[in-house]
């Protein structure tokens, strides 16, 4: 017997009916009683967290509830039942009195949970944590389904109360409808939300339930999702050890860590799969702050690590880029070498004066002068002297036919040089052989990169088509997981433009340069 996801689908709109803006914070709720773990619900009176309680017992076929107001003054009795007279009396046996009380209910809701006193506290550590109830000499498993516990505070801090804080393995912090719309929705709705509106085949019965349990745990985990883990606790990790002056410190216990697997198997379970996926991650926020002013910081802590630490599938990009970088190396290696040259480089200039033009001296040329022609382009205007304003100049026509020449008036000089030996690096033409190596080289590696790109685009069309489909999880979040994939053909395609570019650098060598 498995979980039916249309089934599921179906009771959770069935659940969320009525309720304004509370959809996530419901299906939480809801997968928290399938993954057998408690949920604390943060928020002021009147946002709808006994609603919530209220109606997730519908899920469940023949479910007995149970709901209790805590106070300073609370007894077990009220929370566990009251002692039974006649078993005290005639078998002098002290034992309570459980059905209709928290250990004889399926569904349990508990407000204002750190008003507990300490013999209430430590009763539901037990129940919390191990689903036992010690009943005078007996004890036994409790049927509960959901413990839903809420208040408008965190737990006081050095009150004991942090071992019964962390049993609450998913939190929620819940406030007012936000949206005008839906605000306007809320208030002007008749329909009577305690009404029960699931159909009897939708329920889900206690044989299923526990049938479920045991189906939830054969779920994998990829290595993947171990991965992601690491690189999440190294994060909070680092933050811890960068703590700002007023900042509180994220503590997730091993048991934690170890509930929050169960939840994501549970999630991976009720989507009907046999796996956990990245998408199940993102609800692992909602499992590891202590206070509101972490959420938005743990949100993004497990954003960023699905983002830069989610699906490889195998692909050794590191190992293509290598390949590409050598032959690169061996390329300029044997296509570029250095020589030494002798060049004329010419003087500084000043008037010059190898010959006179109709009787007059060649115009003034300065090496900036010089330097600022283009080659065969012509140039007018100069100066007759050193210190002749340029705002009366004289037209010769001049044109730079080299380094070292100039034409003035069509008449052909060399400038004064001077001889000097520079370094230079040279091309040659590879040989043929070397050529056709390189050749099969690059089609390898490119043949290699298109096989990587489809092996990357089937896996996206079979592993990944589901992503968007995940009922506890925003489908628009699915494309933090999809980016990556796309990252990646990105990477590869522009291992193939530098394959090309590769190519094209040493078939473009003519002869030796």
């Amino acid at each position: 017997m498995s979980a039916n996801k249309n089934r599921i689908r179906d009771i959770l709109t069935s659940l969320n009916e009525g309720l304004i803006e509370r959809e996530e914070v419901m299906n939480l709720t809801f997968l928290s009683s399938i993954s057998g773990e408690s949920i604390f619900l943060l928020g002021p009176p009147g946002v709808a967290k006994s609603l919530i309680a209220r109606r997730l017992k519908f899920a469940f076929k023949d479910a007995n509830s149970f709901e209790y107001l805590m106070h300073r003054f609370s007894t077990p009795d009220e929370v566990f039942g009251p002692i039974s007279v006649s078993k005290l009396k005639n078998e002098d046996k002290l034992e309570r009195i459980v059905e209709y009380y928290l250990p004889g209910a399926n569904v349990a809701f508990l407000d204002e949970i750190w008003k507990a006193g300490p013999s209430i506290q430590n009763t539901l550590l037990t129940i919390l944590n191990e689903k036992i109830f010690r009943n005078g000499e007996q004890q036994f498993s409790v049927d509960l389904f959901a413990i839903i516990a809420a208040s408008n505070e965190l737990p006081e801090e050095n009150q004991g109360l942090e071992a019964l804080w962390d049993r609450f393995l998913l939190r929620y912090h819940l406030l007012g409808i936000n949206e005008k719309e839906n605000f306007n929705k809320m208030i002007l709705d008749t329909k009577n939300v305690y009404d029960d509106n699931i159909s009897l085949e939708l329920k889900i019965t206690k044989k299923e339930y526990e049938k479920w349990q045991n189906q939830r745990d054969k779920i994998l985990i990829p290595s993947e999702i171990l991965d992601l883990i690491t690189h999440i606790r190294i994060k909070i990790e680092e933050f811890n050890q960068d703590l700002q002056k007023n900042d509180e410190p994220i503590y997730i216990s091993d048991r934690r860590w170890k509930k929050i697997i169960k939840v994501l198997r549970t999630s991976a379970f009720l989507n009907n799969r046999k796996k956990v996926d990245l998408m199940d991650c993102f609800l692992i926020p909602h499992m590891i702050w202590n206070n509101p002013e972490q959420i938005d910081l743990v949100v993004r802590f497990v954003k960023e690590c699905i983002h830069h630490h989610g699906y490889t599938i195998g692909i050794e990009i590191n190992t293509i880029n290598a390949a590409i970088e050598s032959l690169e190396l061996e390329v300029e290696s044997e296509t570029k070498y250095i020589k030494n040259k002798k060049v004329r480089i010419p003087k500084l200039y000043s008037n010059i004066s190898y010959k006179t033009v109709g009787g007059s001296s060649l115009p003034f040329l300065s090496k900036d002068d010089f330097d600022s022609m283009k080659k065969n382009e012509t140039s007018t205007n100069f100066r007759m002297s050193r210190n002749e304003n340029m705002s009366n100049p004289r037209a010769f026509t001049a044109k730079k036919l080299s380094n070292i020449s100039i034409s003035i008036n069509e008449f052909v000089y060399d400038l004064e040089t001077d001889e000097e030996e520079i370094t230079v690096k040279l091309t040659r033409k590879p040989h043929d052989a070397l050529i056709e190596i390189w050749d099969k080289r690059i089609k390898h590696t490119k043949s290699e990169i298109d096989l990587e790109i489809k092996r990357i685009n089937d896996y996206a069309n079979i592993e990944l088509k589901h992503l968007k489909e995940n009922i506890f999880v925003n489908p628009i979040k699915a494309d933090i997981v999809l980016n990556k994939i796309e990252e990646l053909k990105v990477k590869l395609n522009q291992l193939k433009i530098q394959c090309d570019e590769i190519w094209n650098k040493y078939h473009s060598i003519e002869a030796d340069e």
